[in-house]
């Protein structure tokens, strides 16, 4: 029923706003020749569809828009477009000085609020935003506060303004729904955002640019809008921010350069989402002094009634995204689960390609990740998937997974990088499957009593170390193509019960090394080694004589008489 007295609602807003346009009326504004010297007085004497055309020149103002459908177009008339500048532009304020009453014209404040629906306005220089003086006569205390334009209503379009010069935010929507906010310029916001949303929802934010504000774009507790084809570059905080908002879509932007001037440790976040989900998609991220993208949950350590709850971040979609030389991570995810990150070009960061932190269930598959410290991070984030991604150039590690149960690495390919993949720190029941690893020091390490995982399928070739095991505990290693390396595969003195079996060893410089107590065979099949004095007399494809791993007593009682592909 309320969906329905809404819909009722919003149809005869439309209805009364297209009836009024056949009667509209051009109203001038400016000094020679026309119809008012003052907006305000434009303003009181407008009818819904009237067109107030202000032309080149300055006015100081404090507007109050509250008829609809009302159009304020600035008209560059010769001298540039017409410049609102923030204040009253009439004496009337009063103030008491020795007992003598004066009438004082306020500097500052909001240049325009809308409150009506339908309202436009373009084409103005909008500048001298600051707290209004005398202090207290400000109307708007709330979140936003003071902005060049502020609106509470819905269906109004911003556009083309060009915003300099003011302390505080751009443009700041509150309580409000359907506006868009096209093709303005933002800058050298000292103290504010560029553009700024509570509580607002279904807005289309697109083709602005916002240049040198403290921060560029904040949305909190605002659903299903849409921020398109922005360039937000060199705020002294975040390039995006969204806190607590649902369906957001942010595509296509340029964001890049956030961060470098500020004081706090872990601002410059190219885009930043908590407690947030949606889509982020096709835009380019550089150059900001934090991670490009950061995605996380919110959680409440304090509350009037523990427990606690919290906002969390889940079902975002990172894809098609170009993220290049931020200061940290590329893509970092702290506690936020179900993310999908699909099909990015992630380069030169200066942290992790990305990086998943207490983030169970995602996917971060058809990635290209190069030259970062790791590829892709997993820190006691359990039941992720990486699959069909090309990591190259890493300082450390191609894939690393640490702490984590139940993750899966398939089908990736990973070359030039110091460690192709890693499981460490107790890492368990993950699988590592059909996995292309070339020219690195290690193809695949296994560590830290990570235990119970499988390495299966995998080509590792041209490595000094194959496959590096230490302190690795009943793993299983099979059916692996592990050639041309130095060394095929190496267990430490701590690594035991690990079974290694029908795996490809031929065609390296010295095949395997075993100092500790691990099993080469599953007691009817071990590995092929290549080596020429296999005799296999029965052709059951089993050489007759059992094989000696160097380094122990331990043996392959089966060798492979052949390689047989499965």
């Amino acid at each position: 029923m309320n969906t329905m007295r809404h819909l009722i609602a919003e149809t005869i807003i439309v209805l009364i706003a297209l009836c009024s346009l056949s009667e509209a009326e051009t109203l001038t504004v400016g000094q020679d020749g026309c119809d008012f010297y003052r907006i305000e007085a434009a303003l009181g004497a407008a009818n819904p569809g009237d067109v107030i055309e202000v032309h080149s020149g300055e006015y100081t103002v404090n507007l109050n828009i509250t008829t609809p459908s009302v159009v304020l177009r600035g008209n560059d008339t010769g001298d540039g477009k017409p410049v609102l500048r923030a204040g009253s532009s009439t004496a009337e304020i009063e103030q008491e000085v020795s007992d003598t009453t004066y009438m004082t014209v306020s500097s500052g404040g909001t240049a325009i609020s809308i409150r009506a629906d339908f309202v436009t306005v373009e084409g103005f220089v909008i500048t001298g935003v600051t707290w209004p003086k005398p202090y207290g006569t400000g109307e708007h205390n709330d979140l936003i506060g003071n902005a060049g334009i502020r609106v509470y209503s819905d269906f109004n379009k911003i556009a083309n303004n060009t915003f300099e010069g003011n302390d505080l935010t751009g443009i700041g929507l509150w309580n409000c729904s359907n506006n868009q906010i096209l093709g303005n310029i933002i800058r050298d916001i000292q103290w504010g955002y560029g553009i700024q949303l509570y509580n607002s929802h279904y807005n289309n934010i697109e083709r602005n640019i916002l240049l040198h504000n403290n921060w560029g774009i904040e949305a909190q507790r605002s659903d299903s809008n849409t921020l398109k084809e922005n360039e937000i570059r060199e705020s002294v905080n975040d390039g995006i921010r969204s806190v607590k908002c649902n369906y957001t879509m942010i595509t296509e932007n340029i964001i890049s350069g956030n961060g470098n001037e500020s004081e706090y440790e872990g601002n410059g976040k190219g885009i930043y989402l908590q407690g947030s989900m949606g889509l982020v998609a096709d835009n380019v991220i550089s150059f900001n002094r934090d991670a490009g993208i950061f995605i996380e949950s919110i959680f409440w350590e304090y509350c009037s009634k523990p427990p606690c709850g919290a906002e969390e971040s889940y079902d975002n979609l990172i894809i098609n995204n170009r993220i290049q030389g931020n200061g940290r991570d590329g893509i970092r995810l702290y506690k936020t689960w179900k993310n999908q990150i699909w099909n990015n070009n992630i380069t030169s960061n200066h942290g992790n390609g990305i990086s998943f932190v207490f983030s169970n269930n995602n996917t971060a598959e058809m990635n290209n990740i190069t030259r970062s410290d790791d590829g892709i991070y997993l820190d006691q984030s359990n039941y992720t998937n990486v699959s069909n991604n090309t990591i190259t150039q890493m300082e450390m590690i191609g894939i690393g997974i640490l702490s984590t149960v139940g993750a899966s690495a398939n089908n990736n390919t990973l070359a030039d990088n110091t460690v192709g993949m890693a499981l460490d720190e107790s890492s368990s029941y993950n699988v590592l499957s059909r996995n292309k690893i070339v020219n690195s020091t290690e193809g695949i390490n296994i560590s830290g009593l990570s235990s119970e995982n499988s390495v299966v399928e995998n080509a590792v070739r041209t490595c000094e170390t194959g496959i590096n095991l230490l302190g690795a505990v009943r793993n299983s290693i099979t059916r692996n193509e592990i050639t041309d390396n130095l060394i095929g595969l190496v267990a430490d003195i701590t690594s035991r019960g690990n079974a290694i079996y029908e795996n490809n060893l031929s065609g390296n410089k010295e095949f395997a090394r075993d100092n500790g107590d691990n099993r080469w065979d599953d007691g009817s099949r071990g590995n092929f080694y290549g080596y020429g004095d296999c005799e296999d007399a029965d052709k059951d494809g089993i050489c007759d004589a059992t094989l000696l791993i160097p380094g122990s007593v331990n043996e392959d009682r089966y060798p492979l008489a052949s390689l047989v592909i499965p």
